[in-house]
């Protein structure tokens, strides 16, 4: 708990900025296979008549669904999945802490020196005004 009495929960991968990057991303494949599996259905079918061709299609399918159903699978290709969203989203968006603590502490800098330059140029102002 937090000095606010909230607790403190780490965000999923669904909530942090990889994960919007991967859900938009999940998105596009999904509608562009299924665009795909649209167009590719007459193949299918022509090459589904011929025993061998149906034979090697259902062996493929039995591979399919067995990475869908095997975990150790799923959570590989999931964990693989995250690591490519999170390289992506960091090309647009800085995701290291202490990269992102650097730029904050370098914009506090630029902040200081400019402020300081108005509070040189108020003094002269002021020194006119005195004189």
């Amino acid at each position: 708990m937090d000095s606010h009495g909230n607790d403190m929960k780490p965000k999923t991968f669904w909530q942090r900025p990889e994960g919007v990057t991967g859900l938009l991303f999940m998105a596009g494949l999904i509608l562009g296979g299924g665009y795909l599996l649209y167009l590719g259905l007459p193949i299918l079918l022509v090459l589904a008549k011929n025993t061998l061709n149906l034979a090697l299609m259902l062996m493929a399918l039995g591979a399919l669904v067995y990475v869908v159903l095997d975990p150790r699978m799923r959570n590989l290709i999931f964990y693989g999945y995250k690591s490519i969203m999170r390289w992506i989203t960091g090309i647009f968006v800085q995701l290291d802490p202490i990269g992102i603590l650097k730029s904050y502490v370098d914009e506090l800098q630029n902040n200081l020196r400019k402020m300081n330059k108005q509070i040189s140029q108020l003094r002269g102002q002021m020194h006119k005004l005195g004189r």
